[in-house]
């Protein structure tokens, strides 16, 4: 039988995690014209959700407001479809398909325990005239039995396209022939294989390539986005597999308009919010975990990948596949807060802090910047200087405050005075330990270094201090910090969320002590 190989492009629906979906009602039309001109057979532009419809994203609480990102110059022969995660769209919004209606196709992911309750839903989709496909999510943590079950109910149900999606992009060439084996052999064969995956192991290029030689009778429907767009490691690139099956299976895509895409509309958003391959994706993968898991533990910049991989080890089977936030918050303080009797530290530096000036010295880039100013203060104000996470190299401090496990363990000089949280390992001894808990805060950045510091301050009873290097952050990661090693990968729309939560965390600290930054700052307070 003839090789059927059709390509789903869903940038505007799972690349939109990148931005928001915030993609621009202009854009979404000119990105739907190219895609409509390199010959792909679907377009998925969005999700239909129960919330609130910007016409500039591509989030939809209506079927009706899809109409306003079509393109009213040409007719497009890409079939339109959208995605609804099912619980977060209401029945009752699932209209009659007609002619004043273009959207084609609805996809509806499901968990593994939604497939009995949600079938008159996806009954209702059906009889409302939609093509249907099924999208049972986090197909790894499946058992054959398990598959076989909702094949079953698939075959009675008889959707347009059934899928296989690697949700947390862990899935290798031995699972994807052993899932289309047992997929293809029963599934009804009038209903599509669609296969949509994530790229945590570089391997969604390779495992599209397995998927269409294993099941070479069926139509095979391939979800990509236009160069990779989506969160964390991305997707299958829509360039690449539309290239792929021109060269092997005689396609007729036109390469050209997608490339275009990248040009004009994928490459500013990349350049302000990258995704794509990295190590904590990757453990994330290797550990069958949301890829979530591995973002928040690598967004607080703290613990260096090989505890990483260990805490990632922790999480509880029945748990990996579907991110739970307050679960991983406290695996990472359950692993880290280790109760110690500080009193004795904090009343022998009550008595050292008495009565001086104090300096809290952050490793922001004003410290090279406005250095003649701190160089000033210090000079004119004498204070005592207490950094932060860091030794500087131009300034003379009197003691570190120390918090960061991965900073800790960049340190060159383990000799000087410091004062050293609970949480980390191989501490020095003639280091100064804190309890780690004691100083946490109810934010987000619970475990900032200068918040910590100055809840500490606060305990020993200092009333005023100084501060410098507590810049802020800005969307240029070299302006950051005043040491190019010290750089993180954070993104630009993480640094305004920091600056917002580190100001408000701020003006509560003023209330029990005095801040006055010296050098330049971001917050407002």
């Amino acid at each position: 039988m003839k090789m059927k190989i059709k390509i789903l492009d869903c940038t505007l629906r799972d690349g939109g995690y990148v931005n928001n979906w915030n993609f621009g009602n202009n854009l979404t039309k000119k990105m739907l014209i190219s895609i409509d001109k390199s010959g792909i057979e679907y377009t998925e532009v969005g999700f239909l959700q129960d919330s609130e419809y910007n016409i500039e994203k591509t989030i939809f609480n209506e079927i009706k407001q899809i109409n306003n990102i079509i393109p009213e110059s040409i007719d497009l022969t890409t079939k339109v479809a959208a995605m609804i995660v099912y619980g977060k769209f209401s029945e009752e919004k699932i209209v009659a398909k007609n002619e004043n209606i273009k959207l084609d196709t609805i996809r509806v992911t499901l968990k593994n325990n939604e497939i009995n309750i949600a079938l008159n839903y996806l009954k209702k989709i059906i009889a409302c005239g939609y093509r249907l496909f099924v999208n049972p999510t986090n197909i790894e943590s499946y058992s054959d039995i398990e598959i076989l079950s909702i094949i079953d109910k698939v075959n009675m149900l008889h959707p347009y396209g059934f899928s296989i999606v690697d949700t947390n992009g862990v899935l290798k060439e031995k699972d994807i022939i052993r899932l289309a084996c047992l997929i293809d052999n029963n599934l009804n064969k009038d209903i599509k294989l669609c296969f949509h995956s994530h790229n945590n192991l570089q391997l969604s290029f390779s495992n599209a390539q397995s998927l269409i030689k294993a099941c070479r009778d069926r139509e095979l429907i391939i979800d990509s986005t236009v160069f990779g767009m989506g969160r964390g490691a991305g997707n299958l690139c829509t360039e690449l597999i539309t290239q792929y099956i021109n060269d092997n299976y005689n396609g007729h895509y036109d390469i050209v308009p997608i490339l275009k895409i990248i040009d004009e509309q994928i490459n500013p958003i990349f350049a302000k919010t990258p995704w794509g391959y990295s190590v904590p994706y990757y453990l994330a993968a290797t550990n069958h975990c949301h890829p979530n898991y591995a973002k928040y533990l690598v967004d607080k910049q703290t613990v260096p990948v090989e505890i990483i991989n260990e805490l990632l080890k922790t999480i509880p089977n029945n748990k990996k596949a579907t991110y739970d936030a307050n679960l991983i918050k406290q695996i990472y303080l359950d692993n880290f807060s280790k109760n110690i009797d500080d009193s004795f530290v904090v009343e022998e530096l009550k008595q050292k802090l008495k009565n001086k000036n104090i300096l809290i010295m952050a490793p922001g880039k004003t410290l090279s910047k406005e250095k003649d100013k701190i160089e000033n203060f210090i000079k004119s104000h004498k204070p005592y200087i207490l950094s932060l996470n860091f030794i500087p190299k131009e300034y003379n401090v009197d003691m570190t405050f120390i918090s960061n496990i991965k900073r800790f363990s960049s340190l060159d000089d383990y000799d000087k005075p410091m004062l050293v949280t609970s949480n980390i390992e191989n501490i020095p001894q003639k280091a100064n330990v804190l309890n780690y808990s004691t100083y946490l805060n109810n934010s987000k950045m619970y475990d900032n270094a200068a918040l910590m510091c100055l809840k500490l301050l606060i305990n020993v009873g200092i009333k005023e201090v100084y501060i410098v290097g507590l810049d802020g952050f800005s969307n240029i990661q070299t302006e950051n910090y005043v040491s190019n090693e010290l750089i993180n990968n954070a993104k630009e729309n993480e640094f305004d969320e920091r600056n917002t939560i580190m100001s408000e965390e701020l003006k509560n600290i003023s209330k029990d002590i005095r801040l006055n930054f010296i050098t330049k700052t971001e917050y407002l307070i």
